[in-house]
């Protein structure tokens, strides 16, 4: 009878976590996803990567490919279902991640009903990240990872080193960005086996017995040391990808540079606006503080850096929020197995009554169904933010004056850029910023150009006449085109204006 109540409340958060799931998956495609589709198609139509970025009027750019594996991914689904092809998977991506914290958490925690709450809550963290990009698939491979370094280390068997090394292998290939980010999940890890031994040879040498601490855990896992042997085999791995020495630069040159500091995921996060956050890390502090409740050394280092890398860029809260989820899960379930060892099976006697299965089920419907108010009706591309009826007409103005696109120095702004190579129309720039930025491309500042002109930093027909602008396009609210129309400047040929966008021929 246990085995079946737990089986039913298996299947039902399941069941659950996937609706949650769909329901956090966006209809309307990102910039990203845009150049993420035609990059794949040259890849594929090309049967190879160059290494040179086909879609900028910018002569002899190279370009990393940082997620190719990923791009032609989504090209394949874009080409057998479309933009709906690309929602479904946005929705099945979704539902996987949510699926695979839910039973790594339950696996690594012993408990189910907690498990479940959890996933709930950190999908609802990560709600904003949830989009057809290479941070989905990426995010579902830490996961894994957590879970298989934990039992490497834990009973050292050698099908679990072999899994790291396979996701070391798909990480690299699928956003080379984030690559390296899988050898900082092995540090605390690292760090708390010398601590281990550090101590274990002080007790030896004033003949001490090790002594469990009172709010902290040090053990001395000997799985750590072929954690190690694979992390090292891992650092190899770079080297299978078919973009040569890329995944060992490619961070470093994008730190480097000032895109970072200009691309507003990656700022630093300011707690007090994020809300969310800050009560997680207010659970943390009052179950370390109040309780007795003890955390493994290896859980505090991987907090405690997770909070540093998410305070310093708070596109890393993403991190924090998958890998401490499980932390939160183990401390919160020590506390409550105070009040009894079966408190799990207690929860799970609760939630598969009739009744329970329907408050549970409401609740994570009415928060599925809150995040997902409004979507039904959404369009895959938002003409409001991506310049769709703007680009039928360039097409079209530049096929009836015969005038060859590829003669064509367009200017246009970021954020729509990748909409416009989407559309077969060569941009100034786009969403790929390490493209444009000195690091990448031997001292051309293509970005900075970009973002002092479009603030008004320095005056924009400097840049204009630097890169021999021919035609403009812009969103009508912008600066630029505020200066433009009030000032009544010269040289400026509108050829056309609708809701949200102006398109000028520069005459001068």
């Amino acid at each position: 009878m246990k085995n079946k109540k737990k089986i039913c409340f298996e299947i039902m958060a399941i069941i659950l976590i996937t609706i949650f799931g769909i329901c956090l998956a966006p209809k309307t495609l990102q910039n990203d996803t845009f150049y993420t589709i035609k990059i794949g198609e040259h890849i594929v139509q090309n049967k190879g990567i160059d290494m040179k970025d086909p879609f900028s009027w910018h002569q002899n750019l190279d370009y990393t490919y940082p997620h190719w594996l990923y791009d032609v991914m989504i090209y394949t689904i874009y080409s057998i279902g479309g933009m709906a092809g690309i929602y479904i998977s946005t929705c099945v991506f979704s539902a996987i991640l949510g699926i695979v914290l839910y039973k790594v958490n339950s696996k690594l925690t012993s408990n189910k009903v907690l498990s479940f709450v959890i996933a709930i809550l950190a999908m609802y963290l990560l709600r904003d990240y949830i989009a057809a990009r290479a941070q989905l698939v990426t995010f579902i491979l830490f996961t894994l990872q957590l879970y298989v370094m934990e039992k490497l280390v834990n009973t050292s068997k050698k099908r679990y080193g072999i899994g790291l090394i396979i996701i070391s292998i798909l990480i690299a290939n699928l956003h080379i960005a984030a690559w390296p980010f899988t050898f900082v999940l092995y540090l605390p890890y690292i760090a708390e086996y010398i601590f281990a031994i550090v101590e274990e040879r002080i007790a030896k040498k004033y003949g001490k017995e090790v002594k469990e601490g009172t709010k902290i855990t040090i053990k001395k896992r000997e799985g750590t040391k072929y954690l190690i042997i694979v992390m090292i085999i891992c650092a190899f791995t770079g080297l299978l990808t078919p973009l040569g020495t890329t995944p060992y630069t490619y961070l470093i040159k994008t730190m480097q540079g000032n895109t970072t500091q200009n691309i507003n995921e990656h700022l630093p996060m300011t707690l007090i606006n994020c809300v969310e956050i800050l009560c997680t890390l207010i659970i943390f502090i009052i179950l370390l503080t109040f309780t007795d409740v003890k955390i493994r050394l290896t859980d505090l280092f991987m907090l405690g850096g997770l909070i540093y890398l998410m305070l310093y860029s708070k596109r890393q809260s993403t991190m924090f929020i998958i890998m401490c989820s499980v932390i939160l899960n183990r401390m919160t379930y020590e506390f409550m197995k105070k009040d009894g060892e079966k408190i799990d099976d207690n929860l799970i006697n609760v939630c598969t009554t009739l009744f329970g299965e329907f408050v549970v089920s409401a609740l994570v419907l009415i928060l599925g169904f809150h995040c997902a108010k409004g979507r039904v009706k959404e369009e895959y591309i938002d003409e409001k933010a991506y310049p769709v009826q703007m680009s039928n007409y360039i097409l079209k103005y530049f096929d009836e004056n015969n005038i060859d696109i590829k003669d064509v120095r367009l200017y246009n702004e970021y954020n729509y850029g990748s909409y416009l190579l989407y559309r077969g129309i060569p941009v100034f720039i786009d969403s790929r910023a390490d493209l444009y930025a000195p690091e990448f491309n031997g001292g051309r500042d293509i970005f900075m150009d970009f973002m002092q002109s479009s603030n008004i930093e320095v005056w924009f027909e400097d840049t204009f006449a630097k890169y021999d602008i021919t035609h403009i396009i812009l969103y009508k609210d912008s600066k630029m085109n505020m200066i433009i129309k009030d000032a009544h400047l010269k040289g400026y040929n509108l050829l056309k204006e609708d809701d949200n966008f102006v398109f000028y021929e520069i005459t001068k």
